[in-house]
This record gives structure tokens, sequence and C-alpha cells, in this order.
């Protein structure tokens, strides 16, 4: 989880509009115990238990505002209010706010005191997160604090080939 440099951060920037985002194609699925849809379904609020996914980006959270494009054919933002919990594949954060941007495929992850970003043990806080989706990098703003471990000398080591000797006490099976 190393955070990116000045140096990427202004090259992403200026790479946001040049790739087509991954999760383009996937479908928007949406659980909760409740939905209002306003403006004729260019607003509509989920609350109670929400529960998304969108390609292997999950997010959990007590409301969810998603806002449609006008003409109700794309998802131009998706908002999630309180207990927000983010999950994809062995990364994991959590705040109190997440704004998720589907045509830049950028979530903004905002907390107080903090925002909490982990992978396996390793940990990274702040008070805003900007998680790059495509380039599978983060931003991380206000008062940062990482905690990195190193890694098991037995997973640093390569696995040793076992002998394709057969222990002499057993009989040897034919192939």
């Amino acid at each position: 989880m190393a955070a990116p440099s000045i140096a990427q951060q202004a090259h992403e920037a200026q790479d946001q509009g040049s790739q087509k985002p991954k999760q383009d194609k996937e479908p928007l699925d949406i659980t909760s115990d409740r939905m209002r849809s306003e403006n004729g379904g260019v607003k509509i609020i989920f609350s109670g238990n929400v529960v998304s996914y969108k390609g292997d980006l999950k997010i959990t959270s007590d409301i969810m505002e998603v806002y449609n494009s006008a003409d109700k054919k794309e998802t131009d933002e998706i908002v999630a209010i309180g207990n927000v919990f983010i999950t994809r594949g062995l990364k994991k954060a959590t705040g109190d706010r997440a704004v998720y941007i589907d045509k830049l495929q950028k979530i903004i992850l905002t907390g107080t005191p903090k925002a909490t970003a982990w992978e396996e043990d390793n940990m990274v806080e702040g008070r805003e997160m900007i998680f790059l989706l495509d380039k599978d990098r983060f931003v991380v703003n206000e008062r940062v604090r990482m905690k990195i471990y190193p890694k098991d000398e037995e997973e640093k080591k390569p696995e040793k080939k076992k002998s394709k000797l057969t222990n002499k006490n057993q009989p040897s099976v034919p192939e």
C-alpha cells in the first residue's frame, strides 16, 4: 500500500479522461430496506442496511444516494452516508461518507476524525482518501498516518522443490 508520489498524482490528473473505465459495463446492484425516487428517477435514495455492488467493488452504508443522468441511462455519482465500508479484493476502507464518480472511476472517502484503509495488516489513515480505481492507486490527505508490517521471512523465500525420491519404506506405485 504505497502512497503515490506528487509526480504520479499530477500524471494521474492528466490521464483522467484518456483511459476507458474497467467497470463501465458492470451493472450497479443495490439492496436496502427502503428506496425513494425523486426528480423522476434522477435521484434515488436507498436507506437501511444498504449494500451495493459494481463489479468487484462493494460499498455498504446507512444511506446511499444515486444520481443518474437526465436521460437516466447512466449513473453519474453515488453518495454513501453513514458507516461506510468499501471492499475491493483484499483492500478495505471505512469512513463516514464516500462519493463515487463513475466516469472518473474515483471514490472520495472522508471521515471524522479519520477514514481508514487497510490491506491485510497494513493500514493508512487520514481525513480524506481519494481512490483511483482504474489505476489501483490512492491519495491520502490531512494528517496521514501509515503502518506497514514487514513480510514474513517464510513468504519471502522461494518454495523449495520437493525431492522426487520415494520413501524406501513404502512400496512404489506405478504411474
